[in-house]
């Protein structure tokens, strides 16, 4: 039984993820281990749970080649035989003997009870959403001028996929890069990132007999991205990721001419009108950042609040964000996990001293953590909301990718929304208001 002090802390510890088969990599249909591994770190405690195989050159060859020599088979197989294996896919997610919630708690740091109610039916709705999507599959005809001509357009399996995941949401990001590519008859090489590798390996053994061998592989470790990238045998990539690792992986690509397809940053604007409900505005606001500790790039990052209902949103965000349970991910009471790595942890305290430069105020988030005695080691940062009368500091424009806000006012409706969209990110943006001629 789970124990806690008085104030909510917890001094029970909780055991991680404990895989039952090997953590290995998947090349054509066989699972493989590497002379060299690193290690996977629990980002609520700081300790290592896991060991992770470390990719060499060979590995990604290998992996590349599988794909290849699966490519014809598999762009011949029917789409109602594609759809049948999606279906299924999502029907062995929902079904699935992996404790899912706990893995992705234990990986990467996303409290247990929201990857209960959001990773496993999102990611399972994405294969789903796909295996009807392949129905609707299908080229067009052209008229033309010419009685003699036929013209018409053909859609093919571009071939082989070159799919490299983030480590915020690992499950959900597989199904969005392998679901459509195997919807329309492409294999895939995947390269999950090395601060979730485990939850990506484990779910491909879950699913291995579903497929053939070479049409799903996967590489990991922290060198095998750069070699897959620029690899001549691959024939797309798509990439869910940060700025840095774009341009790398663009400049990878450039050697072959490989297209690629990114999804990157953002900084998310909501805008609060006057006329909004507060507290609803507020439970909104709330939910947009600190979901998923803020590690997502539509995290409502910025908020502009009408200034005749400014002070009073301020003040109830205040109180309510410094509510929030801190804690272990593991623990189904927590409600703000630990950034993934420590890496992460002070690139968002370098953008926090960097807010204070530029004279942000911070309204709540800058008390110490008091953390029980094992969690010391993990990578936690306070639910942060910061204050920009003006939004000219760079924090006002800058992802931070963790759970701060910026909180800015605002009188005119054509100033906010200019203010949200200048940004060099796109993505999302979000308006709180009773009006809807305002709202659209």
């Amino acid at each position: 039984m789970r124990e806690y002090e008085l104030g909510g802390r917890m001094s029970a510890r909780l055991d991680p993820y404990r895989p039952d088969v090997p953590l290995a990599m998947l090349i054509g249909g066989d699972w493989l281990m590497s002379d060299d591994a690193f290690e996977a770190i629990d980002p609520s405690t700081g300790e290592s749970w896991a060991s992770i195989p470390e990719a060499r050159p060979a590995d990604v060859d290998a992996a590349v080649e599988a794909a290849r020599r699966a490519l014809p088979s598999w762009r011949a197989t029917s789409p109602e035989t594609r759809q049948e294996v999606l279906w299924r896919i999502a029907d062995r997610i929902e079904s699935s003997d992996i404790d899912i919630p706990l893995l992705l708690a234990t990986e990467n740091g996303r409290p247990i009870r929201e990857a209960a109610i959001a990773d496993i039916p999102a990611s399972a709705a994405i294969y789903r959403f796909f295996s009807g999507a392949i129905r609707s599959h299908r080229g067009a005809t052209i008229p033309v001028s010419d009685p003699k001509s036929l013209v018409y357009t053909y859609r093919e399996p571009v071939g082989v996929v070159a799919a490299v995941l983030s480590w915020n949401s690992p499950l959900i990001t597989l199904a969005n890069k392998i679901a459509p590519a195997l919807a329309v008859g492409c294999t895939v090489v995947v390269k999950p990132s090395e601060y979730a590798s485990a939850s990506v390996l484990l779910f491909l053994r879950m699913i291995e007999d579903l497929l053939p061998p070479g049409v799903v592989n996967v590489v990991t470790g922290t060198n095998a991205g750069q070699v897959l990238v620029s690899h001549s045998g691959v024939d797309m990539i798509t990439f869910t990721g940060g700025p840095a690792t774009a341009r790398a992986i663009l400049g990878g690509a450039a050697t072959t001419i490989t297209p690629t397809l990114l999804e990157l940053g953002g900084k998310s604007g909501l805008i609060v009108a006057e006329d909004a409900d507060i507290d609803r505005a507020v439970q909104d606001a709330m939910l947009g950042i600190f979901l998923a500790n803020g590690e997502a790039c539509i995290a409502a990052s910025r908020l502009l609040v009408h200034v005749d209902v400014y002070d009073e949103f301020r003040t109830r965000f205040a109180e309510t964000a410094s509510l929030i349970r801190i804690g272990d991910a593991k623990d189904p009471a927590t409600e703000l996990g630990p950034m993934v790595s420590a890496r992460q942890l002070a690139m968002v305290r370098t953008h926090l001293q960097g807010a204070r430069e530029d004279g942000v105020e911070c309204v709540t988030g800058d008390e110490p953590l008091d953390l029980a005695e094992h969690l010391v080691g993990g990578f936690f940062q306070r639910p942060t909301l910061l204050e920009d009368r003006t939004g000219s500091s760079r924090i006002a424009h800058e992802e931070v990718f963790g759970p701060v806000t910026v909180l800015e006012p605002f009188s005119s409706y054509e100033d906010a929304v200019e203010r949200v969209n200048a940004t060099e990110y796109g993505l999302a943006a979000g308006i709180w208001t009773r009006d809807l001629e305002r709202a659209h």
